[in-house]
């Protein structure tokens, strides 16, 4: 009876032996409350989330030690499923994730879990994170260098960025490299479009909401994607899209870092990078009473333009052939472009950017035969004969045949004359805007209008005019 006796024991020891380990490796901490709510048992994460030593956690009251008004015994027997508590320790502030479950014998098993942790789970889950890198984005153009070279000097601090661009240019592609190359590349990277959010819902979406806070929010509230983003970079595409009222409390949110969900009677501290996008031109927005001047310079911190695929023709030939690598290797071709293909890509304007050139790429790849692209192929997928694609350039030297000279750098100064005479009538004469439409910078276009001769404004509204012949000698 002794042996029999003893090794129930020991078999009774090894079961709460395993059972330890198991509560143990729990990530988050765990208690056992009895039916006055008093601690009798806890794991080791308990003592490390609350910063106490277990003298002071046995036997204690639970809701005297969390210091929280919001819930009653009541909640309790109810249960509580993620409920989002703050806790004050010293002078900081900790938001947990609290959750208590019944257990039917007047006990109750309580679950406490810092709500950063608890983010970063949900954020490996859903898939927020950065998949780009400086590595992707393909350019050799000056515009698209200077654009990689602003967004490498924002990657090495947290200042708030604003993307602008036509839509298809790679915003978001170069939010994501941003996030990749900072110190925050550890972090979440929340994508958010403000044009797609309904606008009675946008404000909850952005900033959460506690629960019974309105009509059909959840009973155990909701967490915003400010808050999931805490910790990294929060990335607001179509950022002019965002309803006034709600622009408001964005601008509370870059002033004090602090967002309070709606219903709530406390704020939580976040710390996330913001970068914000464009297709709009904010500053006639501001013009227009419609976008609140203010939030503007707030976030325009650091500019930088994602220039238009038109402006850069001379990336357009490497974008489509690495496009099609990419189609080659997934499906185990072997198609290639004609090199009168690539120049018919190249003297395509595509107002869709660099997203219209990848889905007609594929398109060409799925429909044309053949392992060869040309010319034909390309101009009857495009919906444009040969003689549109090369209009422009034939009327360009027609121009040129006029004047007397008819040398290729005579041909491109002549296109170059039309084409910034052309910008800058469209900005109005504001030279800094045409600047920023053609990928230069002010000084540089004005050395560039200085050697074309183009100093004098009348230039600018006759792009016909010959450039200004200097005198032979005698006359």
């Amino acid at each position: 009876r002794q042996l029999k006796l003893k090794a129930a024991y020991d078999e009774l020891d090894l079961a709460r032996q395993n059972l330890d380990i198991i509560i143990e490796t729990v990530p988050s901490a765990l208690f056992l409350l009895d039916k006055n709510l008093r601690v009798l048992a806890y794991n080791a994460q308990a003592t490390k989330l609350l910063d106490l030593v277990p003298k002071q956690l046995c036997g204690a009251d639970l809701l005297e030690l969390l210091g929280c008004d919001s819930i009653t015994p009541q909640d309790f027997q109810r249960g509580i499923a993620n409920r989002s508590i703050t806790l004050e320790r010293g002078r900081k502030k900790y938001t947990f994730s609290l959750s208590v479950q019944p257990t039917g014998s007047q006990e109750y098993v309580v679950q406490l879990e810092r709500l950063s942790a608890l983010h970063r789970r949900v954020n490996n889950i859903m898939g927020n994170d950065a998949h780009f890198s400086f590595a992707d984005i393909i350019g050799n153009s000056s515009a698209m260098w200077e654009a990689l070279h602003m967004a490498q000097i924002a990657a090495q601090n947290d200042a708030n960025v604003f993307l602008t661009g036509e839509s298809g240019t790679g915003k978001e592609l170069f939010a994501q490299a941003i996030h990749n190359a900072s110190a925050r590349r550890d972090g979440p990277f929340i994508a958010v479009n403000c044009g797609a959010l309904p606008k009675s819902l946008i404000e909850a979406e952005l900033f959460g909401y506690e629960s019974g806070s309105f009509t059909g929010a959840k009973r155990e509230g909701c967490a915003g994607k400010f808050e999931l983003a805490n910790g990294g970079t929060i990335f607001l595409d179509e950022i002019g899209d965002m309803p006034f009222d709600v622009q408001v409390t964005l601008l509370r949110v870059l002033q004090n870092r602090e967002i309070r969900r709606i219903g709530a009677s406390k704020t939580v501290h976040i710390d996330v990078r913001i970068i914000t996008a464009t297709n709009q031109n904010l500053e006639e927005l501001v013009a227009q009473h419609a976008f609140r001047e203010d939030l503007f310079y707030r976030l325009n911190v650091i500019p930088i333009t994602v220039p238009p695929l038109r402006d850069r023709r001379e990336d357009t030939a490497v974008l489509a052939t690495q496009f099609l690598c990419r189609l080659n290797k997934k499906y185990s071709a072997h198609k290639q472009f004609s090199r009168a293909a690539l120049s018919a890509l190249q003297d395509y304007s595509w107002p869709g950017n660099v997203r219209e050139l990848r889905n007609v790429i594929e398109r060409m790849f799925v429909i044309v035969a053949d392992d060869v692209i040309t010319e034909r192929h390309v101009c009857d997928i495009l919906g444009v004969g040969t003689a549109s694609i090369f209009a422009g350039a034939r009327h360009e030297s027609a121009l040129t045949e006029q004047f007397w000279d008819n040398s290729l750098q005579a041909a491109t100064e002549r296109f170059q004359r039309a084409y910034l005479a052309r910008v800058l009538r469209a900005c109005g004469g504001n030279v800094r805007e045409a600047a920023r439409k053609v990928g230069l910078g002010r000084s540089g276009l004005y050395k560039k209008l200085d050697r074309l001769g183009m100093m004098e404004k009348s230039h600018w509204r006759d792009p016909e005019s010959p450039p200004p012949q200097k005198m032979p000698p005698g006359l």
